[in-house]
């Protein structure tokens, strides 16, 4: 049972790290609404979830239902994955103007990018997660919340790169 049920899940894992590499190759070439729309079905094939029942979740529920009975390599592998579609979502809301949407999907990565980091130390990070630098320039452009600033120094002690 437990094998069947690790090998569903990194199906789903591969499946989904399919649909990024697809998005990212579309975010140059598609109009940004398809390429957004990509994005939802890749969130929805990670979480096993139809978005208008998965965008309900706040990110800290989010993120433990991908962590949830997954062990630290698979739930690293999930969260970072998420992170991902975070940040290419900021992307494409950044193209489209929307800066508060972009804003707030590119937080999202990197508390994503930042919880996976603190949770799963040992894990190594595959190609696609996001790079916190990455992230903060995307940010830069107004303060961090509290919040994510007090994850930030938690995560990346003052001095480390």
């Amino acid at each position: 049972m437990l094998t069947s049920r690790r090998d569903y899940v990194l199906r789903i894992i591969d499946e989904v790290g399919e649909l990024l590499a697809r998005i990212v190759f579309q975010r140059a070439k598609s109009r940004p609404q398809d390429v957004l729309q990509s994005v939802v079905v890749a969130c929805e094939r990670l979480f096993s979830l139809e978005a208008d029942k998965l965008f309900q979740f706040t990110p800290e529920q989010q993120y433990a239902m991908l962590i949830e009975h997954e062990s630290p390599a698979i739930a690293a592998q999930k969260v970072l994955l998420y992170a991902a579609l975070n940040a290419e979502a900021g992307k494409i809301y950044t193209a489209l103007g929307n800066q508060s949407m972009a804003r707030g999907s590119f937080v999202n990565a990197l508390r994503l990018t930042l919880k996976a980091g603190v949770s799963f130390p040992h894990e190594r990070q595959p190609a696609y997660a996001p790079r916190v630098p990455d992230l903060l320039d995307a940010l830069k452009a107004a303060p961090l919340d509290p919040e994510t600033a007090a994850l930030l120094r938690t995560a990346i002690p003052a001095g480390k790169p």
